[in-house]
């Protein structure tokens, strides 16, 4: 039978000295006058958990301000007010490559015809639907936003199938597909539009998962078109090739987020990288994975500075931005 422990030092007794922490938990303190926003960010560095990652995450962006950034987003995100965010960074050519999901491509689209509304997330399903209302957590959005957007794409496509036959049909990759929406859709608001006019490619391999997947099949010319998703596949991966150091911001997981850094496997791995999403690797997923087992792939680079926050995104990407391009700019 082991000795009893008589004392806190039989209960911790220190059998090795080989790990040494120099930095110190330490809070805001509130009984200052004159608090910025910026004293509570740079309080994070030492509050530990989360707010230590998301700090973590602001030096890690401002490292990479001299790579070519890989930006990625899920579609819930340009449903909420992270869109003027994403649309800021777009706009002043702060990131150079993006991928966002479908849903992301026609939201951004659909906001600049009719709003989205703050909502609730305990809403009833069924008097929603009978009212014409569609949710995406606390926000809803209208039917007839929807009736507006199908018309205005189906002019679209009528424009663009004018000289083309089921026979010889118009191909497009889905990112030239998209930088032709930006172009029409002429609208300041628009991420779209701004990665048109600065030349920044959009890529969504799942273009089609969602409205615009409905809307070409609706579509009475629809044979007089065609998506080549492969020819973009490979577009994106030799996005990645070159000297330059690269670098990944990832809001949100799953297609998004192993898009960007499979082409990066071209490359050899990323040099930067930060994620910020809630998802967890207990059930195996590629959401959930960690960083280190992005390492295990080539698809980041070992022994790098790369962090993830779990996190809503809406909370604290306004914050990381703040510190980083906006104070950078």
């Amino acid at each position: 039978m082991s000795k009893i422990p008589q004392n806190v030092n039989d209960l911790c007794k220190k059998t090795k000295d080989d790990l040494n922490f120099n930095v110190k938990v330490k809070g805001i303190d509130f009984n200052k006058d004159n608090i910025t926003l910026d004293d509570i960010i740079n309080s994070y560095a030492t509050t530990g958990f989360q707010a230590l990652n998301l700090h973590k995450a602001i030096q890690e962006i401002n490292r990479m301000k001299n790579a070519k950034i890989f930006f990625g987003c899920t579609s819930n995100l340009v449903s909420s007010g992270l869109r003027e965010v994403i649309r800021y960074l777009v706009e002043h050519k702060f990131i150079h490559v993006c991928v966002i999901t479908g849903g992301g491509i026609e939201e951004d689209l659909i906001k600049t015809l009719a709003s989205t509304y703050c909502a609730d997330f305990t809403l009833k399903g069924d008097e929603l639907r009978e009212n014409g209302f569609n949710r995406i957590g606390n926000l809803v959005i209208p039917s007839e936003n929807y009736e507006l957007y199908q018309k205005w794409f189906t002019n679209l496509l009528d424009k663009l199938t004018e000289n083309y036959t089921e026979e010889s049909p118009l191909i497009l990759t889905p990112s030239k597909f998209i930088k032709i929406l930006g172009e029409n859709i002429n609208d300041e608001s628009s991420i779209l539009y701004w990665a048109y006019k600065n030349s920044i490619p959009i890529y969504s391999p799942a273009i089609t998962d969602g409205s615009i997947g409905d809307l070409f099949s609706f579509y009475h010319k629809r044979k007089c078109i065609k998506l080549d998703i492969v020819e973009d596949i490979r577009n994106i991966n030799f996005e990645s090739l070159g000297d330059q150091e690269n670098g990944a911001i990832i809001l949100g997981s799953g297609l998004i987020k192993h898009h960007i850094l499979n082409a990066n496997l071209f490359n050899d791995g990323l040099d930067y990288c930060v994620l910020i999403n809630t998802s967890a690797e207990f059930d195996g997923s590629d959401s959930g994975a960690t960083l280190e087992e992005s390492v295990s792939w080539g698809k980041v680079k070992p022994n790098r500075s790369c962090v993830k926050v779990f996190a809503d995104a809406t909370i604290v990407f306004p914050l990381i931005v703040y510190a980083t391009f906006k104070k950078n700019k």
